[in-house]
């Protein structure tokens, strides 16, 4: 069935953090294309694309239960995730157009660090 990977609920955190991330990227990209500043250090069109293929053998290894294409997926997008976060905090605040954004980043990504965690109890459920 298509729509069963869609239920496994680390997947679905993931995705959602997926979302998030295309969603602030899509955001900053036309706020930059206006001359206006991003909302965040980061706005791509690029980054957009990788998120999308990330997302997309996300699912493939959780449908196919390719454990280690799920998990390296995973261990991939937790990194880009402790990054942002990182440099939530150490990157200089003028990189961000107020401090609200600069937390609401951090807590998109956030979301990430908790999907990997679901995401390494998923994969001793395959396993078993």
């Amino acid at each position: 069935m298509m729509l069963k990977p869609i239920l496994v609920p680390a997947l679905a955190v993931q995705l959602f953090h997926a979302l998030l991330c295309i969603i602030w990227n899509l955001i900053g990209v036309w706020q930059l294309s206006k001359g206006l500043p991003a909302i965040g250090p980061t706005a791509s069109i690029a980054a957009i694309g990788i998120i999308l293929v990330l997302s997309g053998l996300l699912i493939e290894g959780v449908r196919s239960k390719h454990v280690a294409l799920y998990l390296g997926v995973s261990g991939l997008m937790f990194l880009a995730a402790v990054s942002a976060i990182y440099g939530g905090f150490t990157k200089d605040p003028s990189f961000w157009p107020s401090e609200a954004w600069r937390y609401a980043g951090i807590i998109v990504n956030a979301i990430g660090l908790v999907g990997f965690g679901l995401a390494l109890g998923y994969t001793k459920q395959l396993k078993n």
